[in-house]
């Protein structure tokens, strides 16, 4: 069955609920007291490097954190007359410069214009070329085809591959646990009537249509709930595995690039549910204390068992291989993690496993750190005067995965996040896209954060947060295209060169500016991998431009082009598992060369050298649109090439993608808010400098970031934001009140 939104009641939730209560609606057993166990020594790493970050954070002040983070020596305006740059006359009529815009031009050197009339980052430059106007390369246009060209593969291999061999894991290991049902020990009974339920409701949601197989009624009945309860796409209890929790079903609402298109729909849904449905192994009480879940490790044991046993495994492996490759890690235990524990607890067939004391198998659990999560990805509700909730120790069958983003997104909400000065829970239900950036290196964005610092009191949490991201070492960066990307937005932060750079770029509204281009990629890339990242809760002529500048940030291209290598590495690892890679190789192939020269140009830039006659015809030759066959547009270029699907080049597609759920407002009233981050139409923007030749002014495309918040767990798909863009469109974040008119 395709889910579709329908009008619904919200349904009302009670704070202060257990997050994970026993399940004994059907009589099975559910959580218990845990054994007592001997709990593993702590990693010496953090005793020795971390815990006096963490003594350090407890004490700082909201004026000593921003001046443990400084912001370099900016200018507080350009010393050139921007508004008598050659080239500006050519460009005021087609940007539509008027006084306000002159204002902030003639005071930064550049200023950011919000045209309408702008399409896509590839029409804009091409326009551009028809006017004969003077072309800057920006950051923005760059990191926009690497979004662009990202989401096309990606949905490429998840129609040619990742959903066949879903369909195939699910039948097999479904039809595998129908023909050991009336073997398996009775202890086992209630965790195979669950997986029963929880490979049938998976498979409906693929396909459509599946039944149960075994021959319980009351497994037919709990499918026919659950996907009832999930056409609401709103909140309820899930009854599952032993335990019962508030089920967010409005995660199945289709959206990104798996809106309108039935076979990623089915992909998403049924991704989503064995992403996000916890089978729960260790759970805790309204205390804290932890409570052992038989019932959810024999489920776990069970269906990696079934996986095994039928040859689905390798299903799951090839698609974990390309989520991992592609996204990074798990943030659970896995099936390539039960193998491990099954060594650990010498149980390799439910037979072995049912012999074995709780005190065996949860001591193995705690042992090897199996099933820690780091992302609160579920709706718990917890009082502010209780105990921070630990979050369960969950298995998942395709687990979501664990990034930086979500990550600090987690730690500075409710009720994760602390005045370290104190001890006590703050209440902050929602992040600023600004906590990201900081973490990523951007001091600018704590200087932005200090009203909500002044308020909640946080500081010391972003400063470990900081000291974490900033420790981990070039590998974590390099493990998946996921990291590659954010390390590229990352590098946008490096003032290695500040010194060095244009005036205009020396400016506080600058540094917005680089703000804006790295928010507008991160919700880009939050946009193309939604599915699979944890989310957190609370006949024609070349192109010849008269003259062109390239955004000079070379510690962005060097990523870029690294991305490029790291994107090479990790198609040729899918090509081993039988991928057809050949476009996208080609693709990382041309992003690494272009990357290459955009670097050694920007660095010749900032260091005042010439460029040679190949890098002037290299920025000649930014794009080219050329009519083939009947009426077919080909774009061609290097910018035109940086599209992996040039079917869309020209095609305005703005992304909005749901970064953070808060349940409730600050005092416990039920909201359902979903956080947002969104792009719109590029904006223009217009750029001067000053050299040896005088002062000339350029113009190009940046993008255009916008944060969305909604009610009542609605989750916006691209469509509905295009057309709110289209009407009435929310104002920008006011920090890009600086350079934006």
């Amino acid at each position: 069955m395709t889910l579709l939104r329908l009008t619904s009641s919200f349904i009302a939730l009670a704070l202060a609920v257990t997050a994970c209560q026993p399940d004994g609606s059907d009589g099975g057993s559910g959580p218990s007291p845990a054994p007592e166990v001997e709990q593993p020594a702590p990693d010496p790493w953090i005793a020795e490097n971390y815990a006096p970050v963490q003594e350090e954070a407890k004490k700082l002040s909201v004026d000593q954190f921003l001046e443990l983070y400084p912001q370099p020596a900016y200018v507080a305006s350009v010393s050139y007359d921007a508004l008598k740059a050659a080239g500006l006359d050519l460009i005021r009529p087609y940007a539509g410069l008027t006084e306000a815009h002159d204002k902030l031009l003639a005071t930064n050197g550049f200023v950011a214009v919000d045209a309408a009339e702008t399409q896509t980052f590839a029409t804009t430059y091409l326009d551009i070329y028809d006017n004969d106007l003077p072309v800057l390369v920006t950051a923005d246009s760059m990191l926009y085809a690497l979004h662009k060209s990202f989401d096309s593969m990606l949905m490429y291999f998840e129609r040619t591959v990742l959903r066949q061999e879903m369909a195939r894991m699910l039948e097999t290991s479904h039809k595998a646990l129908g023909e050991r049902l009336a073997k398996l020990p009775p202890d086992l009974a209630a965790a195979a009537a669950d997986l029963d339920v929880y490979l049938t409701v998976a498979r409906s949601l693929l396909t459509g249509f599946a039944q149960p197989v075994g021959d319980d009624p009351a497994v037919q009945d709990k499918v026919d709930r659950i996907l009832a309860a999930a056409t609401s796409l709103q909140p309820a209890t899930l009854d599952l595995f032993g335990v019962a929790v508030d089920y967010d079903f409005s995660q199945l609402e289709p959206r990104g690039h798996y809106e309108g298109d039935t076979d990623l729909q089915t992909y998403f849904q049924a991704m989503i549910w064995l992403g996000r449905t916890d089978l729960p192994m260790v759970v805790y009480d309204q205390e804290q204390k932890p409570q052992f879940n038989r019932r959810g490790l024999d489920a776990a044991f069970l269906l990696h068992h079934v996986l095994q046993d039928s040859g689905a495994e390798a299903n799951w492996k090839r698609i974990d291989k390309t989520i991992s490759l592609l996204i990074g890690e798990r943030d659970s235990m896995s099936p390539a993690d039960m193998t491990a524990y099954m060594d650990a607890v010498k149980a390799h067939t439910p037979e072995e496993l049912v012999k074995l004391s709780d005190e065996v198998v949860y001591k193995a659990l705690i042992d090897g750190d199996y099933g820690i999560q780091r992302i609160m990805s579920q709706i718990m509700f917890t009082d502010p005067n209780d105990p921070q909730l630990m979050l369960p120790r969950v298995f998942h069958l395709m687990g979501q995965r664990f990034t930086i983003d979500s990550y600090v997104f987690n730690n500075v909400t409710y009720d994760r996040v602390q005045d370290l000065r104190t001890g006590t829970k703050v209440t902050r239900m929602l992040p600023s896209e600004l906590d990201v950036q900081f973490v990523l290196g951007n001091n600018a964005a704590a200087h932005h954060l200090k009203p909500e610092l002044d308020k909640y009191g946080y500081q010391g949490t972003l400063h470990e947060m900081r000291f974490l991201v900033d420790s981990h070492p070039q590998e974590f960066w390099d493990n998946s295209f996921y990291n590659g990307w954010l390390a590229a937005i990352r590098a946008l932060g490096d003032h290695s060169e500040f010194d060095n750079l244009p005036e205009s770029m020396r400016t506080a509204a600058w540094a917005d500016k680089g703000l804006n281009t790295q928010t507008a990629s991160w919700a880009e890339l939050r946009h193309d991998t939604l599915l699979y990242v944890k989310q957190s809760y609370s006949g024609g002529n070349g192109c010849e431009y008269i003259d062109a500048y390239v955004e000079p940030v070379p510690a962005l291209y060097n990523r870029l082009a690294h991305l490029g290598d790291l994107g090479l590495e990790l198609t040729g690892e899918l090509a081993g598992e039988g991928f057809e890679v050949g476009s996208a190789q080609s693709f990382f192939t041309h992003l690494k060369d272009v990357s290459t020269t955009l670097e050694s140009i920007a660095q010749k830039e900032i260091d005042g050298q010439a460029l040679t006659t190949a890098e002037y015809d290299f920025l000649r030759g930014t794009i080219e649109m050329e009519l083939v066959g009947c009426g077919e547009v080909q774009y061609d270029g290097w910018y035109g090439k940086l599209f992996f699907d040039q079917a869309k080049i020209a095609e305005f597609e703005p992304t909005i993608a749901d970064v953070h759920t808060a349940p409730t407002d600050a005092d416990g009233n039920p909201k359902g808010w979903v956080l947002h981050a969104a792009t719109g139409r590029p904006m223009l923007m217009v750029f001067t400098l000053e050299d040896c030749s005088g002062t000339r002014a350029y113009v190009g495309p940046v993008s255009s970031f916008h944060s969305v918040l909604t009610e009542n767990y609605d989750r916006q798909t691209d469509s509905a934001w295009a057309e709110q863009l289209a009407g009435d469109p929310p104002p920008r974040p006011s920090w890009t009140e600086s350079f934006v008119r």
